[in-house]
């Protein structure tokens, strides 16, 4: 389960997402849950190390915290 963000508009991302993810994520300055959905669902698919599992976490995450990603 990711952590609760103390301050609004900073919910990191969740523990456990596949390095390859993460540096890609890290690489395009996304840093938190909030960043993803202004990134948009078809970006996000198309960066390099984003598996279908690692999409399933952050989808669960957003879920949590009650963000959707857009579809583009």
């Amino acid at each position: 389960m990711a952590q609760k963000s103390v301050e609004p508009g900073r919910t990191p991302l969740p523990r456990g997402i596949a390095a390859p993810a993460r540096r890609a994520l890290a690489h395009a300055g996304v840093e938190t849950l909030e960043q993803v959905v202004a990134l948009g669902g078809r970006a996000l698919a198309g960066m390099h190390g984003m598996c279908p599992r690692t999409l399933a976490q952050l989808e669960d995450a957003l879920d949590e915290r009650g963000l959707e990603l857009p579809a583009g």
